[in-house]
């Protein structure tokens, strides 16, 4: 029968530095991660944005290049009245607003598809070391507190870059070798740096507050809970706010128009001149009304504060300023399409930095959620 040495064994492997320590909690995490069937579904779902802005901006580096591959597509959508023929004629110089509309398409869908894969990620994280008492393993020597919380967040940051920052990277470099213009570089080089650091905000803002929830509970399905109450609750909190405000407005704006002197009718026949004058007077007063109440509108949501209720709202009022959203509205709006169409600003206009300050409290109200949850369970100094 064989004996075993029980004495102290020697290590002779390499010790890594303490700075990357908190990589070893973010490869356990995304390897747990990556065993769900959810999850690799919805990271599927989240490349089918990336792979309409590839497309999307590969194919107008082409139409820059008026090469005859895209000649046929370029005459149909003018024909549609889906691009502008000024657009058509001279493309490069419409190329920043193009580009800055095709990143901020694929981020509000990637926006909403994030809230999804931090739901299906984020509640575990820290609530099953609660449930089965892991934690005082995990910052036992030599692992800090911090090299924990920045593990955990890595899991967070290592999915959502894989549906943000990544596809954008790649189609920025996708649209330079198509382009083949250097000039690309100096015109939307901001623009490649704003999507970069709109996302790290989305992994920042959401990581943080899905840990901090994730360390209130033992139970992963509250925290679930919680953030759809978060994402979810938020926002229709914030669109009920909206809609009553604005149908107050308009009611407002209606019984104006309706005390205002009417315009005298002919009262005889219905098809005599003066009938049909008083009908164009009509006319022309329920456009003007309109008109009115669209430029009441446009005053008033620049200092509506019924967005910032929801959540995901702030998260797209800040892409918005970084992308540089509304000046691109502005340009293209210009721009008549679809029979004298116009197109409308879909961003709200109050200040960016009434969301800034909304995601900032938030990220430090999970900050000291964590610090605190977590001080209390190191036991092991």
């Amino acid at each position: 029968m064989p004996i075993f040495d029980q004495g102290y064994q020697h290590w002779n492997g390499t010790l890594s530095g303490h700075a990357w320590r908190w990589l070893a909690v973010t490869r356990h995490g995304v390897r747990i991660g990556f065993q769900g069937r959810f999850l690799k579904l919805f990271l599927l779902l989240g490349l089918l944005p990336a792979v309409g802005l590839v497309v999307a901006i590969s194919v107008w580096g082409l139409i820059e290049r008026n090469t005859s591959f895209v000649s046929p597509i370029v005459t149909l959508l003018v024909s549609m009245n889906l691009l502008s023929p000024q657009v058509a004629a001279d493309p490069r110089h419409y190329r920043v607003e193009v580009w800055t509309m095709c990143y901020s398409f694929f981020h509000s869908m990637e926006l909403t598809l994030s809230m999804v894969l931090v739901l299906l990620v984020g509640p575990e994280l820290i609530s099953q070391d609660l449930r089965f008492n892991a934690l005082p393993l995990y910052l036992s020597r030599p692992l800090r507190r911090i090299d924990y919380l920045a593990g955990k967040l890595g899991v967070i940051a290592t999915i959502l870059g894989l549906v943000i920052i990544g596809p954008s990277l790649f189609a920025y470099a996708l649209g330079m070798l198509f382009s083949l213009d250097l000039t690309i570089i100096r015109d939307t080089y901001r623009l490649l740096f704003a999507s970069v650091a709109y996302g790290l905000v989305i992994i920042l803002s959401s990581g943080m507050l899905i840990l901090a929830l994730s360390s209130l509970s033992r139970n992963s399905r509250y925290v679930a809970l919680f953030w759809l109450a978060v994402w979810i609750i938020s926002a229709v909190v914030g669109i009920i706010l909206n809609v009553t405000d604005q149908n107050q407005r308009r009611q407002a704006s209606y019984n104006r128009a309706m005390a205002a002197p009417a315009a005298p009718r002919a009262p005889d026949d219905p098809d005599s001149k003066n009938a049909r004058k008083s009908r164009r007077m009509d006319s022309e007063q329920r456009r003007q009304a309109r008109a009115d109440f669209a430029k009441e509108e446009a005053e008033h949501s620049k200092t509506n504060w019924r967005p910032i209720v929801s959540y995901q709202a702030n998260l797209s009022r800040i892409g918005g300023e970084l992308l540089g959203t509304e000046a691109a509205w502005k340009t293209l709006s210009e721009l008549p399409i679809a029979r004298g169409r116009r197109i409308n600003d879909p961003d709200p206009s109050y200040p960016w930095y009434w969301s800034g300050a909304v995601l900032a409290g938030l990220f430090v109200l999970s900050a000291g959620i964590l610090s605190l949850s977590v001080r209390s369970l190191d036991r092991l100094r």
